[in-house]
């Protein structure tokens, strides 16, 4: 089962057989169920990173967590997740460092490989439903029962100072309150803060929003409540799950010019009929084709999105709480892995006062093999700079030399021929220096004459 691409998790709320299971959904089997912790809450299964799977305990203030490999919770190590109150929604950031609980109206940061307790604010008049973060993390968006939608930034929210902590006096980055009625499923796209949201109330509204701008694009009306929300990989295509049972699909290739737009017969007719019950989940795949839901009913239905057929039924024990696609993690089929994120036990409060906090980091092959690759890189830049600048400097060490060798033999060729500055060199022709001869000077033939004077006075004596 090894290559297996994409697969699909869930989670029921009787318990009986397991507490989560990951599904092949290409022949709708199961791959590996997680046991031993309690029911799920909706919308707080949550993937840390690729190594674990958390869920929040529907009845009591604590949550479980499981190795992806494993069917045994890590609470039999000793690790105890224990939240200040029972937990409504949780959510994971991308990178499994934070997770985000909601205890009533008030949300609660905290640090996953330190366990700390970093931030709890309390915006929220009612209870908090959902909770889900930006695909890059550094945000999270809040939907409550007083109808609230609330965009949230991680960095502001845990750098506070530590009075604005115990008082939970942070402001959000928006606040949209368009709805009337609790607020039952959020849906964040890809794209950071320039990604759309969209969520969906008791209202019988679908709201769209532009994350960057805080601004309303588009409100939908229906004819039911809503209890479900996502969008296809190119954000084309709305799919909202109504009370009703139905799941209706409304494309934004075209949208209404006005903002508040009420659907037509014939839009009200491009819907999935096959549930019996209110739909609670829904999520699309990543080729856009498959379109996956969950209902009270206890069926999780995988729906052919071109023809809107179903193509699968996977049944369950219990109403389905949670569900959603997701790329197959390949520790899933790994006897023994070894986890590159770190879970702490969560501390019980906020400790303000702490100094210096010591955080476990694990380092895979690969990430040594990546920084030695690194310093290669480095050490080879820093020795192709040294090269070039030593080349330079010994060019330049030439041109010098240069020229302090044509200035010394300039000297010498100037001292060694000044002995000879009487001398006259002409050619014995006269016009020519192809035949040189030196010329004696007047006073060399002076002294021959002397010598002949002498001979000559010699032999007379």
């Amino acid at each position: 089962m090894s290559n297996v691409v994409e697969v699909a998790i869930t989670c029921e709320g009787s318990g009986q057989l397991w507490n989560a299971c990951v599904w092949d959904t290409r022949v709708g089997t199961s791959l590996m169920t997680y046991k031993g912790g309690g029911v799920a809450a909706p919308h707080s299964l949550c993937l840390l990173g690729k190594d674990y799977l958390m869920i929040s305990d529907h009845t009591k203030p604590v949550l479980h967590a499981w190795q992806l490999n494993g069917q045994q919770p890590v609470s039999a190590k000793g690790m105890r997740f224990v939240c200040p109150g029972r937990v409504t929604s949780m959510a994971v950031s991308p990178d499994g460092c934070y997770c985000v609980t909601a205890v009533a109206e008030k949300l609660h940061v905290w640090q996953v490989a330190s366990g700390r307790h970093l931030a709890v604010t309390a915006r929220h008049f009612q209870p908090v439903i959902c909770v889900c973060f930006t695909d890059d993390g550094s945000h999270f968006v809040s939907g409550g029962e007083d109808g609230l939608v609330l965009v949230w930034s991680l960095a502001y929210l845990i750098s506070n100072d530590g009075g604005e902590i115990i008082a939970g006096q942070h402001e959000p980055r928006h606040v949209f309150s368009d709805h009337s009625l609790p607020v039952q499923d959020l849906y964040v796209g890809p794209g950071g803060m320039r990604a759309r949201l969209i969520s969906v109330s008791m209202d019988r509204t679908c709201k769209l929003y532009d994350l960057a701008s805080g601004t309303l694009l588009l409100s939908l009306v229906f004819d039911c409540l809503l209890s479900a929300v996502t969008m296809d990989v190119t954000e084309m295509e709305v799919f909202v799950g109504g009370s009703d049972s139905n799941i209706y699909q409304y494309g934004l290739h075209s949208p209404p010019r006005m903002q508040e737009y009420h659907l037509t017969k014939e839009e009200k007719a491009k819907k999935f009929s096959g549930h019996t019950k209110a739909v609670t989940c829904l999520s699309a795949s990543i080729d856009g084709v498959t379109l996956l839901s969950g209902s009270l009913d206890t069926e999780v239905m995988l729906w052919h999105i071109p023809s809107r057929q179903c193509v699968r039924v996977i049944h369950h024990k219990g109403p389905v709480t949670n569900a959603f696609f997701t790329i197959a993690p390949k520790c899933i089929f790994s006897e023994e892995i070894k986890p590159t994120l770190v879970l702490h036990s969560f501390q019980k409060s906020s400790d303000l006062n702490e100094g210096t906090v010591a955080i476990s980091i694990r380092m895979t092959q690969s990430n040594w093999h990546a920084i030695d690759d690194d310093d290669d890189k480095k050490s080879d830049r820093i020795s192709v700079i040294s090269s070039t600048s030593e080349v330079t400097a010994l060019k330049e060490q030439i041109v010098s030399l240069k020229k302090v060798n044509s200035d010394l033999y300039g000297f010498a060729v100037k001292k060694l021929l000044q002995p000879f500055s009487d001398i006259q060199v002409q050619n014995m022709e006269g016009n020519g220096p192809s035949s040189m001869q030196p010329t004696v000077s007047k006073s060399v033939q002076k002294l021959k004459k002397i010598k002949k004077i002498k001979k000559k006075k010699s032999k007379v004596l």
